[in-house]
């Protein structure tokens, strides 16, 4: 099955990660006693993290329309305690049951 690319989350990907590497070189030039202004840099900080913010919040509206998926996984749990519970309510009778013949 061929997967669609879904270009808004590529976009989003490519400039969170150039903004990260233009932070990461700004960085080491504000040790090193380089060019870049506090201004500048914090500028990029905030927009890393709104891009991160706007990447966050699709991913989030993207997914939100599979909770049914969800809700069934929740249910199919659910049931899969209660039949293990049952299970072991029927083994302590029967354990009972064995016990009571042997006269233990």
């Amino acid at each position: 099955m061929k997967k669609k690319i879904d270009y808004f989350d590529l976009i989003m990907k490519i400039i969170i990660f150039l903004l990260g590497i233009l932070v990461i070189y700004w960085v080491i030039q504000l040790i090193f006693g380089g060019s870049p202004t506090l201004t500048q840099f914090n500028n990029s900080l905030i927009l890393i993290l709104i891009g991160l913010t706007v990447h966050l919040y699709y991913k989030i509206g993207k997914f939100s329309h599979i909770e049914n998926v969800f809700f069934k996984l929740e249910k199919n749990i659910e049931n899969s305690f209660n039949k293990t519970k049952r299970d072991m309510n029927l083994l302590k009778q029967d354990i009972s049951l064995i016990k009571k013949r042997l006269k233990i």
